[in-house]
């Protein structure tokens, strides 16, 4: 799985990412790397909305070297953008939003540290349930390869000896 944030290193974004701007020339394609950092990040942008959505959080905010100024993208407006990147390996021509409220956006940086934190928790509050789940389908009976199958079935991962994810059973 590419590693976040290293999506739009050739976007007018570049604050997004360590990498400076390069604008791409026709005969530059994006990399297979850089192809798969901007779909991974358009999975975050959709996650992001989903999530930040209904507390308020239209979408995020990146400095433009290129006018000085602050843009502010609703997620969907990032997304599409992202999209853009993806397919013509260039971001299209963008114009600040009209009368963004500030406190309605977020920081990129800001956004990518939330959904890394958001989906460590969900993981982290998944395993105790789960690991309690296994414990009483043991004891009514069940076998582990039959529980490891369920939990399989269900979307759900076998928890390992130290609580993390990806564990397998002993049988």
């Amino acid at each position: 799985m590419p590693e976040r944030g290293t999506v739009a290193a050739r976007s007018p974004y570049h604050d997004l990412v360590d990498e400076p701007y390069e604008p791409l020339g026709d005969d530059e394609p994006l990399r297979d790397e850089e192809k798969a950092a901007l779909r991974q990040d358009l999975v975050d942008v959709q996650v992001l909305k989903e999530v930040l959505g209904p507390k308020g959080i239209k979408g995020a905010v990146f400095y433009c070297p290129d006018c000085n100024e602050d843009h502010f993208l609703a997620w969907d407006l990032l997304a599409g953008n992202l999209q853009e990147l993806l397919e013509a390996g260039e971001s299209p021509v963008h114009e600040p939003a009209f009368e963004p409220d500030p406190d309605e956006y977020v920081s990129w940086d800001y956004a990518r540290g939330f959904l890394d934190g958001y989906e460590s928790f969900e993981q982290e509050e998944l395993m105790e349930p789960i690991g309690r789940l296994v414990t009483e389908l043991q004891g009514r009976g069940m076998r582990l390869d039959e529980i490891k199958g369920l939990l399989a079935h269900s979307g759900l991962q076998w928890p390992a000896d130290d609580g993390s994810v990806g564990g397998h059973p002993s049988s």
